[in-house]
């Protein structure tokens, strides 16, 4: 069960707020010497929080979450832009599970003032509608977890995608970017019941480990979707971001994503480099990205040439590997080795120097 402190840290964490030290001595130095303090911040929920859309109303996002509207609502009592606001509350300060919501988030009046409920909404709810029909005290807080979880889900795929490209443009705008940006490729399971109106479905082999202590693998059918993210590697910001379904290999998207992020970053930033993992290998999206100048760092398989090669120039044998799998010297001959030579006590031949005397072929250095 998640408390008032953990959820605070977590904003805290998220919000990326750096350390200060503490010293009360020279506080009260320059108050009694009436020298100018730079700020005075409070650290509860609701000042960190205001602080964080104050920023977001700056770079113009706030405008796009007030622009956002779910579909086939029947009844609005709630402006949609609040729900949105709540929910992502909800993900900055880390609540796990939305009927923590009333003891955590909605009983916070500074939040939800933040959120657009009054005071009046916040102790007695948004209506009182089936109010004789409660069973036990009223949860805290103008709307009950169901009601935002019902309403936020209405907001469509397309508006989502909408949404994120242009908090992307916004702060790549506003320089929150480094102008040579890395970005990682990652993808992360978002399981459903198989009950669930048009998700995926997969059968994936797992290591379980019995009353006995014995590891064993077993089968067994995943349901939902996967959400593939390209992040900037230095803050963690997602520059593009696709929902597929569960059976969808994330090899297929590699140029979606990246198709994706380069607009949003437009002239402010530039992808320079990826990293991603072996789930995203594939040769013909290496030479594209190639093409695009795009560098990559990617985990090389166990059978592939670039990994018999690395191991061994590594190992200083010069045998690579070519075409057809044949091992071949990378000197002309076996016995033709560069050999250091010195001259007077501190002259040395350079690697580049032996090269063109003995025409090596110029060592690589690989990394994986």
């Amino acid at each position: 069960m998640q408390n008032k402190e953990e959820i605070t840290t977590n904003l805290v964490e998220r919000l990326d707020w750096r350390f200060a030290r503490r010293d009360e001595s020279r506080i009260a130095r320059r108050l009694w010497k009436q020298q100018p303090v730079d700020a005075i911040s409070s650290l509860e929920e609701g000042a960190l929080l205001d602080e964080c859309v104050h920023f977001l109303d700056e770079v113009g996002v706030l405008s796009r979450w007030q622009a956002l509207q779910g579909e086939d609502i029947q009844r609005e009592m709630v402006d949609f832009f609040q729900y949105v606001r709540l929910y992502s509350m909800k993900t900055l300060l880390g609540i796990e599970a939305m009927n923590a919501l009333p003891d955590l988030l909605f009983s916070d009046e500074a939040a939800m003032r933040l959120a657009g409920f009054n005071a009046l909404q916040i102790r007695q709810g948004i209506c009182q509608r089936s109010h004789e029909k409660r069973q036990g005290t009223k949860p805290p807080g103008p709307l009950c977890p169901d009601t935002l979880a019902d309403n936020i889900g209405k907001l469509s795929l397309t508006a989502m995608e909408a949404f994120l490209n242009g908090v992307v443009q916004d702060r790549a705008k506003a320089g929150v970017f480094v102008r040579q940006v890395t970005g990682i490729l990652d993808g992360t399971d978002l399981e459903t019941t198989a009950r669930y109106e048009g998700c995926g479905q997969v059968t994936r082999k797992r290591k379980i480990t019995d009353k006995r202590g014995k590891v064993r693998e077993i089968e067994v059918t995943v349901y939902g979707w996967q959400l593939l993210v390209l992040i900037e590697a230095r803050t963690k910001i997602p520059l593009a971001a696709q929902g597929v379904k569960s059976q969808d290999h994330e090899a297929l998207f590699t140029r979606d994503l990246v198709t994706q992020a380069r607009p949003n970053l437009a002239d402010h930033a530039c992808l320079r480099r990826m990293l991603f993992d072996r789930g995203f290998l594939d040769g013909a999206d290496l030479w594209w990205l190639a093409q695009q100048g795009i560098g990559f760092v990617v985990p090389a398989k166990e059978n592939m040439a670039v990994t018999t090669d690395a191991r061994a120039l590594a190992a200083g044998d010069g045998v690579v590997v070519g075409e057809g799998g044949a091992r071949k010297k990378t000197w002309p001959t076996a016995n033709r080795r560069p050999r250091l030579t010195r001259r007077g006590p501190s002259r040395q031949r350079s690697p580049r120097a032996v090269q063109a005397r003995t025409g090596a072929a110029p060592l690589l250095h690989l990394s994986f």
